[in-house]
């Protein structure tokens, strides 16, 4: 073989090892309502589904009390996926929260960092949420008859908290939009805000 031949063969070689070696895309990480994540599922159901290693306890601080919590992936920022027990003695009838930087998506397509308008296309019209500068401040409270408003596969229900940045906390907009009351989402006051999703839950209507 000629030297040509040899460098020639050895790209060959180097180009095919690159690919062989590349690692594979990952599944996007969907929380379903089903399964692991159905309305009777226990903490035993979460571990046998994703193994003892992937599964951590925390306590999830609310206004009033601290519920125990099963945390999926707590060393991996992109992977974490919280679920806060209805029945916190049994550890069953999961409620599930997306926050910080995770990347699970719901089964509409929904994730963190989406705007009003993202929200509102998947939803088919404008929903409602509460005003800020309070505890439920940016909460979805009404789909409006909206796709998002149907119970999905499973029984559980969508709702977000839609959060606004430090900048739009200095918008004379704010004032038009805060409080304990109900706006649309295509209020031009809201809009001006550029508020995003920051919690997504995922809920069992209960029966």
């Amino acid at each position: 073989m000629t030297v040509a031949g040899r460098m020639c063969a050895i790209l060959v070689a180097a180009v095919l090892l690159a690919f062989g070696s590349a690692a594979p895309a990952q599944e996007p990480l969907v929380a379903k309502c089903e399964g692991p994540f159905g309305r009777n599922a226990t903490r035993a159901d979460v571990i046998k589904a994703f193994g003892q290693n992937a599964v951590d306890e925390v306590l999830e601080p609310e206004p009033e009390v601290k519920l125990k919590a099963t945390v999926l992936y707590p060393k991996d920022p992109k992977r974490r996926l919280e679920i806060i027990w209805e029945d916190q003695k049994a550890r069953r009838r999961p409620t599930i929260q997306i926050t910080g930087e995770s990347t699970w998506t719901t089964p509409h397509g929904i994730r963190l960092g989406m705007t009003l308008a993202d929200i509102e296309r998947l939803n088919g019209k404008p929903f409602k949420l509460y005003g800020y500068e309070w505890d439920l401040g940016g909460r979805t409270t009404n789909w409006q008859g909206g796709a998002l408003g149907k119970p999905l596969p499973g029984g559980c229900r969508l709702r977000l908290s839609i959060g606004i940045d430090d900048e739009a906390t200095k918008s004379p907009h704010l004032d038009k939009v805060s409080g304990d009351a109900e706006y649309l989402s295509s209020n031009p006051h809201m809009r001006a805000l550029k508020p995003a999703v920051f919690i997504i839950l995922l809920e069992h209507v209960k029966r």
